[in-house]
C-alpha cells in the first residue's frame, strides 16, 4: 500500500511519455510514495539557462529557478527529467543535481548509449536513468555520496553509472530510513 505521506512530483522537458511512465512505475516500486506525472515544463523557461558556447544547461542556476517556481511541502519532492546535458562550474558535466528538501533534476543526454557511439539500447538507458533518479532523490532526502557500490556513489562517467548498483546499500538504507521514515520499500 502506498503511504500518502510522501509524494514525488515528476516534471519533464522533452522526454518521451514511455520513459516517464517507466520512472513513475519504478518510483512506486522502490518508495512508499505517490508518484505523479505533472507534465512538461516550458522549454523557453529551461533555455534561459542554456550556455550556447558549451551547448549545455547550467544545472545550478536551473535548479534555483525551479525551486522558486515549484515549491514543495515537507514530504513532497520534485523530480525534473530533462532531455539535455547539464553542467555546474568546475565540472564538464553532471548527470543531475539535487536540493535537499526539494528534489532534483536528471539530465538524460549522457545516459543514452548513442552519445558514446553505441547502438540504441532502451533497457540500458532505463537502468542508467533509474540509478540517477534514485541518486538525486537520495540527496534530496539528505543522503550524501557513498563509498560503497550503491546508487549514492558519485559518478564521474557513464562507466561509473553502469558499474554501481541500482539501489541503496545497507548504510544508506539505514540513513534514509531515519531521515524519511517509511519512505523505502525494503
Amino acid at each position: 500500500m502506498v503511504d500518502d505521506t510522501y509524494t514525488i512530483i515528476v516534471y519533464s522537458v522533452q522526454v518521451s511519455r514511455e520513459l516517464l511512465e517507466f520512472v513513475v512505475q519504478q518510483l512506486q516500486r522502490f518508495f512508499n510514495a505517490r508518484a505523479l506525472l505533472a507534465g512538461q515544463l516550458p522549454l523557453g523557461e529551461i533555455l534561459e539557462h542554456f550556455d550556447e558556447e558549451r551547448e549545455q544547461l547550467r544545472a545550478d542556476e536551473l535548479i534555483e529557478k525551479l525551486k522558486e517556481r515549484l515549491g514543495v511541502l515537507p514530504h513532497q519532492r520534485v523530480l525534473v527529467i530533462v532531455e539535455g546535458d547539464g553542467y555546474v562550474e568546475g565540472l564538464n558535466f553532471v548527470f543531475g543535481v539535487a536540493a535537499e528538501c526539494w528534489g532534483g533534476i536528471v539530465f538524460t543526454r549522457r545516459l543514452y548509449p548513442e552519445f558514446y557511439g553505441g547502438a540504441p539500447n532502451e533497457t540500458l538507458l532505463r537502468i542508467r536513468l533509474l540509478k540517477e533518479v534514485l541518486h538525486e532523490l537520495g540527496h534530496s532526502y539528505g543522503l550524501t555520496h557513498c563509498a560503497n557500490n550503491c546508487v549514492m556513489r558519485f559518478s564521474n562517467s557513464v562507466f561509473d553509472v553502469d558499474s554501481k548498483n541500482a539501489f541503496y546499500c545497507s548504510r544508506c538504507i539505514r540513513e534514509l530510513s531515519a531521515l524519511a521514515p517509511g519512505l523505502l520499500r525494503v
